[in-house]
């Protein structure tokens, strides 16, 4: 392909993976798909697509997938039931992503990824600050589901912190995306957002410490931070029934009791039921068309099954859906990111296993209360982030950022 045509299909890339996400999730999805398409196409010019294939943040994803589709393939009973696995198929296109992105060059900086990234993270606070004080509703949500317009944003927003990294006179910029990304799940009222900021908070500030600070203030810094998580955490835990105390509403949610909190509970009985269903069928699961159904014939005697598309749990939806298998899958796709960045060495090293460690912690945190890998918008946020750290993790080292 020209040059020209190449290096405008990858700017499109970013600009599609990592800024539209958060307020224009369908347009995001709609032109990543192309992209993907058009870079699957590119990579016969791409001599290097071996040695991209090879990076764990390119095969890893690409295991999962076979994973998923043996699974499917034994619990099918339709071909509808084997192409399900094609629902994650972001995630099996970052080569092709890659194959574009290598294409830029030096051009691809960490700043100017960062601000990609932070493009992002503002329209996402935009959409729920408007939703919230303009139109009046008490959760932002306009363009996406509360929680996920909350979690695509806080992936966004960590990863534009990446850009400190990158040595410009506007890399201070760059502290905004933990701000406007945390700003928005205050105003999505969303719970489990807010513990996975904490954690993606923690981890930002470890990174900084290990790449700036002298020893002595480290240990100083780390505390300060596990101190404001678990203020945080009790925050949470304590302010959402303050007439029921902390412990009485744990032990009423595990003997299956409202205890005034009706999500929590109802994702308490998703939980028991899935844990059911991974027992019945512990190789290979259920299968990922109606998979929540299965879950539900599994429930506990005497509890309400509540209806959603998901289980409200990554490890539940694997486990349910695929299995063993479902859950090596997820764990491929969970690891890939530090996997991948652990290969780097030189300037790009801390940048790198910053931005992998980031969005490992904060994928796992969020799919702890809410459906995360498997959803087409997180999807595309992660596909892109591992086609940034096989593309980066491509150049020689001491490359600077």
């Amino acid at each position: 392909m020209p040059r020209l045509i190449v290096a405008f299909l990858a700017w499109a890339t970013l600009l599609a993976g990592l800024t539209l996400p958060s307020f224009a999730p369908e347009i995001s999805n709609v032109t990543i798909l192309a992209l993907m398409a058009a870079g699957l196409l590119h990579l016969f010019w791409v001599p290097e697509r071996m040695h991209l294939l090879r990076q764990p943040a390119s095969w890893m994803p690409l295991l999962a997938a076979l994973l998923l589709l043996v699974a499917f393939s034994i619990t099918a009973k339709s071909p509808l039931h084997v192409a399900a696995f094609l629902t994650l198929i972001h995630l099996y296109m970052v080569v092709p992503m890659s194959g574009l992105l290598i294409r830029l060059g030096g051009a691809l900086t960490l700043d100017r990824i960062g601000f990609f990234a932070l493009a992002g993270a503002a329209g996402g606070f935009a959409v729920a600050a408007i939703d919230v004080y303009v139109f009046g509703s008490s959760r932002g949500g306009l363009v996406n589901n509360p929680i996920h317009l909350a979690d695509i944003t806080l992936a966004l927003g960590f990863v534009a912190l990446v850009g400190l990294w990158s040595g410009s006179r506007w890399r201070l910029v760059f502290l905004a995306g933990p701000a406007l990304s945390v700003g928005t799940v205050l105003l999505t009222a969303s719970r489990g957002p807010m513990v996975a900021a904490s954690l993606m908070l923690l981890t930002a500030a470890l990174a900084m410490c290990f790449s700036w600070l002298p020893a002595y203030r480290r240990m100083r810094v780390i505390g300060g931070c596990l101190l404001v998580c678990i203020i945080m955490a009790a925050l949470l835990v304590l302010t959402d029934a303050p007439d029921v105390p902390a412990i009485e509403r744990i032990m009423a949610l595990l003997h299956g009791g409202i205890a005034g909190d009706t999500s929590a509970s109802e994702r308490l009985i998703m939980y028991r039921s899935a844990f059911n269903a991974f027992l019945a069928s512990p190789l290979v699961g259920h299968g990922l068309i109606d998979y929540p159904m299965a879950a539900a014939a599994y429930a506990p005697a005497g509890s309400e099954f509540p209806i959603y598309d998901h289980l409200h749990n990554d490890i539940a939806d694997f486990g349910v859906a695929g299995g063993i298998l479902g859950l090596a899958a997820y764990g491929l796709f969970l690891w890939a990111p530090i996997a991948g960045a652990r290969r780097v060495e030189g300037a790009l090293r801390m940048p790198l296993l910053y931005l992998g460690s980031v969005t490992t912690i904060g994928y796992f945190s969020m799919g702890m209360t809410n459906a995360v890998i498997g959803l087409r918008w997180p999807d595309i946020v992660l596909a892109t982030v591992l086609a940034l750290i096989v593309t980066l993790s491509n150049r020689p080292q001491g490359a600077q950022a």
